[in-house]
């Protein structure tokens, strides 16, 4: 709790106009303690998703159908729950489940009539986390987390710029971390959202700017436009992005993105514990990052930018 309640302070919103109201939201991350050991648990119903195109809308709403279920894994869902809460009729949302139980991307429950994804679903989509470049990064990060005792996560950027968890890595710690493959963090998550705009352009970064609204999740939270260009510029020039209680509270986190041969951000991996653990190792942690992503970029024949920190 102390680790709570030592970075809660008074907070000024310059550029706000006068009696504007910042929502203020529940980190999709929530820190928990059975009084010996702490778990980063996410909050998966409040995972962001987009919204329907309206090009197709029977696989729109088999896509919707499919998000919610693991968002609400491992406890499944009924017929009239789906069809009520993603607003789909009760009959076409018969259908969709009675084809998406056919080809095992579902199952159901005979007796509660609860459907579940099935491993179908991963057979078929195996290969996006099989992949020869996922394959090459999986083990150092385990061995970055091996030397620093911290955990890790692995995500990559969507389109949308969420986002989504690939993996995770987990050791000897005060916490662990339970995100589940697919949960997906907001755009302004801010350990990732900086490791993936400090690199980037200045047209890249106006662009994301532009569609920018202040969301309060703490006491810390940046809550002003010129607040957050600052930091990205300042993440670049550290060399590794950083958030300090200010997407959960009593949590500390260090990222970096991954390039691909392109030069593009293929993915990020973050390295997060409470503050107290994490704060003092800040320099050290931050060395053996820049290390593993060095050695990742060699590996994958990734293309940072020129200025992208080396560790010596």
């Amino acid at each position: 709790m102390a680790d709570r309640e030592r970075f809660k302070t008074h907070i000024e919103i310059p550029g706000l106009k006068a009696g504007a109201e910042v929502p203020r939201r529940s980190s999709r991350a929530e820190l928990h303690s059975d009084g010996t050991h702490w778990t980063l648990d996410a909050r998966l119903e409040d995972s962001p998703s987009k919204p329907s195109p309206g090009i197709v809308p029977a696989l729109e709403n088999a896509i919707a159908i499919i998000s919610y279920l693991n968002k609400k894994a491992p406890r499944g869902a009924s017929l009239t729950e789906l069809a009520t809460k993603l607003s789909i009729s009760k009959s076409h949302c018969h259908s969709l489940l009675k084809t998406l139980t056919y080809f095992d991307w579902l199952e159901v429950d005979a007796d509660s009539k609860v459907y579940k994804l099935e491993t179908g679903l991963l057979s078929d989509a195996s290969s996006l986390l099989n992949s020869p470049i996922l394959d090459k990064v999986r083990p150092l990060l385990a061995a970055l987390v091996e030397r620093i005792k911290i955990p890790c996560v692995l995500s990559a950027p969507l389109s949308d710029d969420t986002f989504v968890v690939l993996d995770k890595f987990n050791a000897e710690h005060v916490m662990d971390v339970n995100f589940p493959i697919g949960h997906r963090f907001p755009r302004n998550a801010f350990a990732q959202m900086r490791a993936y705009l400090a690199w980037q352009s200045e047209e890249r970064i106006d662009l994301w700017m532009a569609s920018w609204e202040p969301v309060q999740y703490t006491d810390r939270t940046v809550l002003d436009a010129e607040s957050v260009r600052a930091e990205i510029i300042a993440t670049r020039r550290r060399g590794y992005a950083r958030s300090i209680g200010e997407f959960t509270e009593g949590l500390a986190a260090l990222a970096l993105p991954i390039f691909d041969r392109d030069g593009k951000v293929a993915f990020i991996f973050n390295c997060s514990s409470l503050i107290s653990t994490l704060e003092p190792q800040e320099k050290e942690v931050a060395k053996e990052m820049i290390l593993t992503a060095n050695q990742i970029h060699r590996g994958i024949i990734g293309r940072p930018p020129e200025d992208f920190p080396y560790a010596t």
